[in-house]
């Protein structure tokens, strides 16, 4: 029985519209956010006992040993994995509103054409990035308390939502950059079938990587340049906006026309 073809060659709606320069930048632009978030659980799990502020599927099995009685240290904070939790769907949920209230470019129907980087996914993670500026000011100014940790737990999580469904929006097949199983698993996948294309395995790989080389450097971070760590994902996040603001907006007469 023949193996059916990755999803991975068929669904990158983009590159049917987009230059490989285009769609390689793109990719760049989703390892470096998997690099930012890779920095931020690492500051959130060693800063707040054990609690992923992206890494949903965690917080679960976290909230399931809590339930069960399992305490700190052994086990995690479950007022804080629960925080974290509804902080993240509420940044979901809030990233949904903000890719519907802004259409991108007016004149360009979605039915029609499928852009890289619409303008509407920047604004999301603008929004993102001030929530992500609001936990750096908190970390630097407080000391640190109970009730700041959980404020900060907060923040993280719910732009980590809105960063999930701002990058979710992009269609871009097989990739997450706040949480590494799917991408992983769709690695694997294509190297088991020989069916990704050489575009596909740079990108899917890189996100994996770069995510554990995100939290090696928050570790460093935060042993090294405390008061510092969450200034580095920031300004990764900001670079990403700039970038792709400027480098990957499509004009109408760059967009072909879909045939049917």
């Amino acid at each position: 029985m023949p193996v059916e073809p990755s999803a991975e060659r068929i669904v990158d709606q983009a590159a049917a519209y987009a230059s490989p320069a285009l769609i390689a930048l793109r990719d760049r632009l989703l390892v470096a956010l998997a690099f930012a978030s890779g920095i931020y659980e690492a500051i959130c799990f060693l800063s707040f006992g054990k609690v992923f502020t992206a890494f949903q599927t965690g917080n679960i099995v976290f909230l399931g040993l809590g339930i069960a009685g399992t305490r700190p240290p052994d086990g995690p904070d479950t007022v804080r994995v629960i925080i974290s939790l509804v902080a993240f769907a509420v940044g979901a949920m809030a990233a949904v509103r903000i890719l519907q209230a802004f259409d991108g470019d007016d004149e360009v129907e979605d039915h029609e054409v499928f852009q890289v980087w619409p303008r509407r996914v920047s604004i999301a993670l603008g929004v993102g990035l001030a929530v992500q500026v609001a936990f750096l000011a908190v970390w630097m100014a407080s000391s640190l308390t109970s009730s700041a940790e959980n404020i900060l737990v907060a923040l993280s999580a719910f732009a980590m939502g809105v960063q999930m469904n701002s990058i979710r929006f992009l269609r871009v097949p097989g990739v997450s950059t706040t949480a590494a199983t799917a991408t992983f698993i769709s690695l694997a996948t294509g190297i088991a079938t020989w069916s990704h294309k050489a575009p596909a395995a740079r990108r899917l790989t890189g996100v994996v990587v770069s995510m554990a080389v995100g939290a090696a450097v928050g570790d460093w971070m935060l042993n090294h340049a405390h008061p510092y760590a969450p200034l580095l994902p920031v300004l990764v996040i900001g670079v990403v906006i700039v970038i792709a603001t400027m480098a990957l907006r499509q004009e109408p007469a760059q967009l072909p026309t879909r045939t049917r």
